[in-house]
């Protein structure tokens, strides 16, 4: 059985029995500044969506799935999400990734393109 990696975007905090069904034993996450600051929401909004990617890294690890996470602290302010992905996909020589639909159409161009 072949082990798979995938990308995580924080609207696709699933169960993660799905992706231990699909074989993943590493992803990748990042905090989206772009994300943040392209609408004004509500502090307590970006909070709760922060916290929850936080939450699933650290249920992820608890079973046993490795993760590679970004918080927004630890990154470039403009640093995109996609060149965030890019750069760790190089530096590993990570050449496939796996992906659950990507629900924003207007990310998921970007996202295609790269």
């Amino acid at each position: 059985m072949e082990s798979k990696f995938f990308v995580i975007l924080g609207n696709q905090l699933f169960d993660p029995k799905i992706l231990k069904k699909n074989n993943c034993n590493e992803v990748f996450m990042a905090e989206d500044y772009e994300l943040c600051t392209y609408f004004k929401h509500h502090k307590l909004k970006l909070f709760l969506f922060l916290t929850a990617m936080r939450e699933y890294r650290d249920e992820l690890k608890n079973k046993s799935i490795s993760v590679n996470y970004f918080e927004l602290s630890n990154r470039k302010v403009n640093e995109t999400y996609i060149d965030c992905l890019i750069k760790f996909l190089k530096d590993r020589g990570i050449l496939e990734i796996n992906i659950f639909e990507i629900e924003d159409t207007s990310f998921e161009k970007h996202f295609l393109k790269a």
